[in-house]
C-alpha cells in the first residue's frame, strides 16, 4: 500500500509548522527530499516509520502529534477538505462525508466507522488491519484532523471526550461545536447553494481516487497471495478452524490437487485425531498468549498417510475484511524419520555390541546344560515310572533351554553385521512365493487378499525380503483372533509402485491393532506385546535393520478401530551401487 506524494508532503508541511526539521525527519527513514516528488508513493511502512520518528523528536507527546493533525486541516494544500467545507451546512454533515469520500480515498487499506452518540457526539473507530505496519502515531496525528474540521466552517474546535489509541486500533468520542448565531448558519447555507455545483465535481474526484486506492490495495493484496503462494513452506489461513486459502505447497503436502478441494473444510479434518485436542487448545488461546515456539503437529494427507508438519504460533491477520489467524509450517516428515532412523542406529550399535558378546558368552555353557540335561533324560528313561517326575521336570528344563538358544540366535541375527549383496529383484516374485510358503498358516488363521500391480525392478535382496515378508505374515496372523471364524479375519497384501520410481509392499490385518503408547516402541529391540514367553521381541527390529540394508524403509499405521499396515518400501533398482 502507497500514500500519495501529496499526502507525504501536508505531512511535512504540517510537521514544519509546529516546529519539526523536514530534511532530520526524511533523512531519518531515508527519504531524500529531493525525489520525493518524483516517487509513485510512500511505501505506509515508509509513511508509518515517519510518524514514528516525529513522535520521538516530540518526546512522545500525544498532544503535540494531535497539532500535528490540526496542521494538516489549516493547510492551504488540504484542498478537498476545505472545497467540501463550503458545500456543507453542518459540522456532522462534513465530518460524514470527509470519512465517507475523502479518508476511504487517501486510506483504503484502514478501516472507519462513523456511528452517533447523540445530537453533537460522534465516535470514530478505527483500526490497521495486519499485514499493515500498526502505528499509534498515525491515530494521534489522525485525532488532531478531526478536531480541526469544524474550524473550515468558521466555528471553534470540536472537543476530545474520550481516546483510546493502541498501535492498531482508535476509539474515539468527539463532541462538535454549537452553531455561534442564525445569521452564521444562513450564511452557511448560502454558500452551500452557490457552490452546489461543485459538490458533484468534487465526489467525482474523490471516487477516481477511492478506486485507485482500492485498485492498490487489491494489487498489494494479489501480490502478497502470490508471494505466499511460492513459498516452500506451508501456509495456511483460517477462521474459527475453518480453512480460508492454503498456498500450493500445502496443497501439495497434502496429496490434493487444489486449493478449492480443501477451502471450507474444518481444519481439524486435516489433524490426526491424537493431536486434534492440542490444536483446539491452541485455536482458543489468544494470538498473544504465551505459546511454544515450533510445534509439532501429525496431518492426515488425502489417501490417509501421515505428515509431521512444524508449525509457528499464529499470527492474527485481515482476510477478506474480517480477522482470521495465519499459520505458517514446515513439512519435517523426513526429518523426524531420519532423526528416529539415527536413535534406533545408534541403539541398535549398542544393543548390537552388547548382544554379540553376551550371545557368545552364553553359547558355551547352554551347550553344556543341553547336553547334561539331553544325557540325564536318556538315563532316566530305562528307570520307568519311578522317574517320571523327574523326566517331566528334565522336559520343562530343555523346553527353557531350547527358549534360551531361540534368544541367542536372535541376539547373534541381531547383532550381524554382514556383507548383503544388494541388486535389482523381481518383488512380485519374492513376494508370491514367500506367500506359498506361508500357505499353509495363512489358510488356518485367514483369508488372504492380494493385490498387485506392475512395478518395476526394486533394490534389494531376495533372501533378506522374503526373511522380512514371512516375519511380517507371521505377526500379522498372530494379531487376528483365533476365536473367530477363519473369513472373518482377513489378511491383505499389497503390491505398488512408489512415488519416488521404487516399489512398496503393504502388509495390512484386521487383528487387535496397536495401542497408541505402543506406537513409538515397535521397533525397539525386546519391546514385545505378546504373552510371556511367545517371543523375543527382536523380529521387527531385525526386519527393520534388514531393510535399512538394502536402502528401504521399513514403517507402520494403525487405526483406531482394529488391525494394522506394515509398509516395506524399496529404491528403485537403478539406484543400486
Amino acid at each position: 500500500m502507497r500514500v500519495k506524494p501529496k499526502l507525504a508532503e501536508q505531512l511535512l508541511e504540517a510537521m514544519e509548522a509546529v516546529g519539526l526539521a523536514r530534511e532530520e525527519l526524511m533523512s531519518a527513514v531515508g527519504l531524500d527530499a529531493a525525489t520525493l516528488s518524483d516517487l509513485p508513493g510512500l511505501e505506509w511502512s515508509t509513511f508509518v516509520a515517519l510518524l514514528g520518528r516525529a513522535q520521538i523528536v516530540l518526546g512522545g507527546d500525544v498532544e503535540r502529534m494531535r497539532d500535528v493533525g490540526r496542521a494538516v486541516a489549516r493547510l492551504p494544500s488540504w484542498g478537498f477538505l476545505q472545497r467540501l467545507a463550503r458545500t456543507v451546512v453542518s459540522a456532522r454533515r462534513l465530518h460524514e462525508m470527509a470519512t465517507r469520500w475523502g479518508t476511504h480515498a487517501n486510506f483504503p487499506h484502514v478501516t472507519i466507522e462513523l456511528s452517533s452518540v447523540s445530537e453533537r457526539r460522534l465516535r470514530y473507530v478505527c483500526s490497521i488491519p495486519a499485514p499493515h505496519a500498526p502505528s499509534e502515531a498515525f491515530f494521534h496525528v489522525f485525532e488532531g484532523v478531526l478536531l480541526e474540521v469544524s474550524t473550515l466552517l468558521g466555528l471553534p474546535p470540536s472537543m476530545l471526550v474520550t481516546s483510546e489509541v493502541t498501535p492498531r486500533t482508535m476509539d474515539v468520542v468527539i463532541e462538535l461545536p454549537l452553531s455561534r448565531s442564525v445569521g452564521a448558519r444562513l450564511r452557511r447555507a448560502f454558500r452551500a447553494v452557490v457552490y452546489s455545483g461543485d459538490t458533484l465535481d468534487l465526489l467525482e474526484e474523490q471516487r477516481r481516487e477511492i478506486a485507485e486506492g482500492l485498485e492498490e490495495v487489491q494489487r498489494s493484496t494479489s501480490e502478497m497471495r502470490q508471494l505466499l503462494d511460492r513459498l516452500p513452506d506451508l501456509v495456511l489461513v483460517h477462521r474459527d478452524g475453518v480453512i480460508l486459502w492454503m498456498n500450493r505447497a500445502n496443497v501439495r503436502t497434502l496429496g490434493y490437487e487444489g486449493s478449492s478441494q480443501l477451502v471450507g473444510r474444518p481444519l481439524l479434518d486435516l489433524v490426526e485425531p491424537a493431536s486434534r485436542e492440542m490444536i483446539r487448545a491452541r485455536m482458543r488461546q489468544p494470538v498473544h498468549a504465551d505459546m511454544p515456539e515450533l510445534t509439532e503437529l501429525r496431518l492426515l494427507t488425502r489417501d490417509g498417510h501421515v505428515v509431521v508438519i512444524e508449525i509457528s504460533p499464529a499470527q492474527v491477520l485481515s482476510f477478506e475484511g474480517k480477522p482470521a489467524r495465519l499459520v505458517v509450517g514446515r513439512d519435517v516428515t523426513e526429518r523426524v524419520r531420519l532423526q528416529q532412523q539415527l536413535l534406533i542406529a545408534d541403539r541398535m550399535a549398542s544393543i548390537g555390541m552388547l548382544a554379540a558378546g553376551v550371545a557368545h558368552e552364553v553359547n558355551n555353557p547352554l551347550a553344556y546344560v543341553l547336553n547334561n540335561v539331553e544325557i540325564a533324560v536318556k538315563a532316566l528313561a530305562p528307570l520307568g515310572d519311578m522317574t517320571l517326575q523327574s523326566r517331566m521336570a528334565l522336559g520343562v528344563a530343555l523346553e527353557g533351554v531350547e527358549r534360551i538358544r531361540t534368544i541367542v540366535r536372535d541376539l547373534l541375527a541381531l547383532s550381524r553385521v554382514d556383507d548383503v549383496t544388494v541388486g535389482p529383484i523381481d518383488v512380485f516374485a519374492v513376494v508370491e512365493s514367500t506367500l506359498a510358503l506361508a500357505s499353509k498358516n495363512i489358510s488356518e488363521r485367514a483369508v488372504l487378499s492380494f493385490e498387485h500391480q506392475p512395478v518395476p525392478l526394486a533394490r534389494g535382496s531376495v533372501a533378506r525380503l522374503g526373511q522380512v515378508l514371512v516375519n511380517l505374515i507371521a505377526n500379522a496372523l498372530e494379531a487376528m483372533p483365533a476365536t473367530v471364524h477363519r473369513e472373518e479375519n482377513e489378511l491383505r497384501v499389497v503390491i505398488r509402485p512408489s512415488s519416488s520410481g521404487g516399489v512398496v509392499v503393504e502388509v495390512l490385518d484386521n487383528g487387535v491393532g496397536i495401542l497408541p503408547e505402543h506406537a513409538s516402541r515397535i521397533f525397539d529391540p525386546f519391546f514385545t506385546t505378546k504373552a510371556a514367553g511367545s517371543g523375543t521381541g527382536l523380529g521387527l527390529s531385525i526386519s527393520q535393520r534388514l531393510v535399512a540394508e538394502m536402502g528401504g524403509r521399513l514403517s507402520c499405521e494403525w487405526t483406531n478401530t482394529r488391525g494394522s499396515m506394515f509398509r516395506v518400501s524399496l529404491p528403485p533398482a537403478e539406484s543400486a551401487g
